[in-house]
């Protein structure tokens, strides 16, 4: 689930809230539309996954800032303005299900985040 804020601090309550299947967008420097601000946004995606035991890689490419939460802990943490970056983090779970939760924020200019895991 995507919640959609029209500032940079999760100030409830969100200007939107979707179903987003993959967390895969370019909104380029036009940004979201539909009376959301280009820039100075923020999106939280949160989903519950059943994993297997493992260590897993979460990868991220983002334009501008980028923190990546499993069961609540810091996985990735590219929290910056900036042009497009590509970061990972590796975290070992055990079997069963897990949270998960992707914050980004846009500043300005090109809006683009692409975030993917797998199991090594």
């Amino acid at each position: 689930m995507g919640e959609y804020y029209a500032n940079r601090d999760f100030t409830a309550p969100p200007f939107f809230s979707r179903a987003d299947g993959a967390i895969a967008f370019d909104w380029g420097t036009y940004g979201l539309g539909g009376g959301m601000p280009a820039s100075n946004f923020t999106v939280k995606w949160s989903q519950t996954s059943y994993l297997y035991e493992g260590t897993y890689r979460f990868y991220a490419t983002v334009d501008d800032g980028v923190r990546i939460y499993v069961d609540d802990k810091l996985v990735v943490d590219a929290w910056r303005e900036g042009p497009a970056l590509s970061v990972f983090g590796d975290v070992y779970l055990t079997r069963g299900y897990h949270n998960i939760r992707v914050e980004y924020f846009q500043a300005g200019g090109v809006a683009v985040i692409y975030v993917k895991y797998a199991r090594l």
